[in-house]
């Protein structure tokens, strides 16, 4: 134990340092993308949900991670941690990253789904930037998976082909190694959404090749993080979640109703899916604490 309280503490130390070399307000995102996270001091909100998971002595050991050097790539600027790495902002996606090393019972092959309530809550942003962070930790191979085959944005904030993807992977069009796309962040990689032609997205998430694909990725990658649909418009989460190991949510402040996200965290515990926590974007410094636990009817 007093093994992994070191390495915890000099991770948090290596943290202190990027924040004061890069004080809040540094970052170019508007307020209007920024989430919130609790107990960092930043402006991310993390709204812790978990029953208290395992903590993994190895991985917290490699959480003693520091960035990679810049790279080039023309991602969208709302993805701050691969155009501006240094920032207040994408600081706060290490601490999120911390946060899921330290409780996930099995991070060194996890596979996470994030999703929401509704569209435009930042879910896919939150995806993006939390991929590229966890690039940072030491050995750590991670796979971004476009989950949501009906209107995936990945590929958009990415800045990359939308197909072969997932969608051609899970219908036999494609390979696994064909459709996965190489990022310019060494050990970050990328299968995006592809096309269904004319294929129901959640018969293919069903079949026997979807079950066969995500074990393969879990196989490959120490950590899977799978961008998918809103659980308001259609039911894919249900079926992506029970090939993954946990939930994060996604509630947009100020914009998504709070019984919107009493229905939806209700269906997903319903489900059996294992919501390991909600994050809280779109916040400002003057937001009070919003806090979630399972099994309360509240949010």
């Amino acid at each position: 134990m007093g093994h992994i309280a070191e390495a915890l503490k000099k991770a948090r130390a290596q943290a202190d340092q990027r924040q004061r070399v890069c004080p809040p307000g540094g970052a170019a995102a508007s307020d209007a993308l920024r989430p919130r996270i609790s107990g960092v001091g930043g402006r991310l909100h993390w709204l812790d949900g978990a029953a208290g998971g395992q903590t993994c002595a190895a991985d917290i050991e490699s959480a003693d991670a520091a960035p990679s050097a810049p790279v080039s790539w023309d991602v969208d600027p709302s993805v701050v941690a691969g155009r501006q790495s240094e920032s207040s902002l994408a600081e706060q996606y290490r601490a999120v990253r911390t946060w899921l090393l330290v409780r996930s019972q099995n991070a060194k092959h996890s596979a996470l789904a994030i999703t929401s309530s509704v569209p435009r809550e930042g879910k896919s942003v939150t995806t993006a930037n939390l991929a590229i962070v966890m690039t940072e930790v030491r050995r750590l191979r991670v796979l971004v998976v476009d989950g949501d085959m009906r209107q995936g944005s990945l590929a958009r904030l990415l800045r990359i082909e939308q197909s072969p993807g997932l969608a051609d992977v899970l219908a036999g069009r494609a390979e696994l190694d064909g459709a996965i796309i190489r990022s310019p962040i060494r050990n970050l990689d990328i299968l995006p959404a592809g096309h269904c032609a004319g294929i129901n997205p959640t018969e293919l998430l069903n079949s026997a090749s979807a079950a066969r694909s995500f074990g393969e990725i879990r196989d490959r990658y120490h950590v899977c993080l799978v961008d998918t649909p809103p659980v308001q418009r259609v039911s894919d989460v249900g079926v992506i979640g029970p090939l993954c190991s946990g939930v994060l949510f996604v509630v947009r402040m100020h914009r998504t109703a709070s019984h919107l996200v009493r229905q939806s965290l209700h269906w997903l515990q319903s489900n059996n899916l294992n919501v390991m926590g909600c994050i809280a974007t779109a916040c400002s410094q003057r937001d009070t604490i919003y806090t979630y636990r399972p099994g309360l009817d509240g949010a």
